[in-house]
């Protein structure tokens, strides 16, 4: 009985054991599917892996590609920015001018076909039009009217229609803190300052009172300023007043220290100021110890350049901290003198980051109330020896630019053997012996014609024009 019922019971258990029995195959297809779900799995990462790597790299390639066009367009915004401050232009100068009516050069003048044009050599008188400013010393009044004044050996006026002449010349700006622009009393230099006015020329050295006399003139070429300043220091007998508050007149340097705070105010506003001075003696090739040590003064002030007037001849060149000084430019066109001169050109490039200012003579001659470029190899090497006889280790190149002379270029030219050299030398040692000479004799000549000469140096107005 017992059996009987027992029977099913092992059946049922025997059952139940193999289903808990695993088949061979089952297994092996489990774990096939297992390492296939693993190989996939593990692929799905790779493949996500791979993806995100690429992803990466894209956006690291996106990101630097857009940095790159990101720097290329600042470095076009930079580079426009840099082009907008860019610069080139030239500031040309030269000495003294006299347009009084019943003067040689004038007088000469009127009865010329063409008037200035047959005064003014044709290469000259392009380069002072060219100019972006071209700047003389203007040493006489403009005025129809005035009184001369009492004592004063030479005064120089002209009418005031004149102007016509310095805007055919191209003036653009005048120096008058001189000796000679008050020669018709306080009437007169206001005249004159009206007249300039009228003919849009600008001024500078002189004024209705002492802050207009003081007053820079500041001129912007596309972002880059220049300042001129003016004074004078002329005179030995002081026929011409300094302004004041409530008169006019020039500005004066015997004492300096009001030309060097104007100098130094000049230099606040501007990035180069160039101080024009009136002084020295007449007809005297040297400049004289007073010269060279206000100029150091004004240089250490804040000028960037010394250009001076007055003395009708050409004075030396010196550099004071790297910073040139044109004693004196000598005449431009004044009298009936035979005078060596020279246009002054000051060439300024550069940008917002970097300048670059070079300065160039070119020589010329006044003579026979006509003033010209040199025309030949001799008369231009008859100035430039003369300018570096009487200047301080400079050096002027083949193209007239001014360096000082450790740091002018070499020129070496290898086809001249050692003897042809050496006769070079022998000639030139000869020929400058014999220049020396004659500009010796010149000078003699020149300041017995013009007058007396002071024991300090100066020239008395009363026997001396200029």
């Amino acid at each position: 009985m017992e059996d009987r019922y027992d029977q099913p019971r092992r059946s049922r258990r025997s059952q139940r054991k193999r289903r808990r029995r695993l088949r061979p195959g089952f297994v092996l297809n489990a774990t096939c599917l297992i390492i296939i779900l693993i190989c996939f799995c593990i692929g799905g990462v790779q493949a996500i892996l791979a993806h995100n790597e690429t992803k990466a790299q894209e956006e690291a390639e996106a990101a630097a590609l857009a940095e790159q066009e990101e720097a290329a367009q600042k470095a076009e915004e930079e580079a426009a920015a840099l082009a907008e401050t860019e610069y080139d232009f030239t500031v040309a100068m030269m000495g003294d001018v006299n347009l009084d009516d019943t003067w040689y050069n004038m007088t000469y003048l009127v009865e010329q076909e063409n008037g200035i044009y047959d005064c003014i050599g044709e290469s000259l008188l392009e380069r002072m039009q060219n100019a972006d400013l071209f700047c003389v010393n203007s040493e006489f009044a403009f005025t129809d009217g005035g009184t001369a004044l009492d004592g004063k050996a030479y005064t120089f006026r002209a009418k005031t229609s004149n102007i016509s002449i310095y805007e055919t010349m191209g003036v653009d700006l005048v120096t008058l803190a001189n000796n000679h622009v008050y020669d018709y009393d306080a009437e007169g230099l206001t005249d004159t300052l009206d007249t300039l006015d009228g003919a849009g020329i600008a001024h500078v050295g002189a004024g209705e009172n002492l802050e207009e006399a003081c007053q820079p003139y500041y001129v912007d070429f596309n972002g880059y300023t220049v300042a001129f300043v003016n004074a004078s220091c002329a005179e030995n007998i002081r026929y011409t007043p300094q302004a004041t508050e409530d008169s006019a007149g020039i500005l004066l340097c015997y004492e300096t220290d009001t030309f060097v705070q104007v100098i130094q105010n000049a230099k606040e506003n501007a990035d180069f100021v160039v101080a024009c001075v009136h002084w020295g003696t007449e007809y005297s090739y040297e400049a004289n110890d007073t010269q060279r040590t206000t100029a150091q003064e004004y240089i250490d002030a804040g000028a960037d350049v010394i250009v001076g007037t007055h003395s009708h001849c050409l004075q030396g060149i010196e550099y004071y901290d790297g910073k040139p000084i044109f004693y004196n430019l000598g005449t431009c066109w004044f009298n009936e003198k035979t005078l060596e001169t020279f246009l002054l050109e000051i060439h300024f490039t550069g940008n917002a980051e970097e300048e670059n200012v070079t300065f160039t003579v070119t020589p010329a001659i006044q003579s026979g109330c006509v003033t010209r470029f040199t025309e030949s190899d001799e008369e231009w090497n008859q100035v430039v020896d003369l300018i570096e006889a009487y200047s301080y280790d400079v050096t002027i190149g083949s193209d007239g630019t001014v360096y000082p002379s450790d740091e002018a270029p070499v020129i070496v030219d290898d086809s001249t053997d050692d003897s042809t050299e050496t006769e070079a030398e022998t000639e030139t040692e000869d020929s400058t012996l014999e220049e020396d000479t004659t500009t010796e004799d010149a000078v003699d000549e020149t300041t017995d014609d013009a007058g007396s000469t002071t024991e300090d140096g100066g020239t008395d107005d009363e026997t001396a024009a200029g």
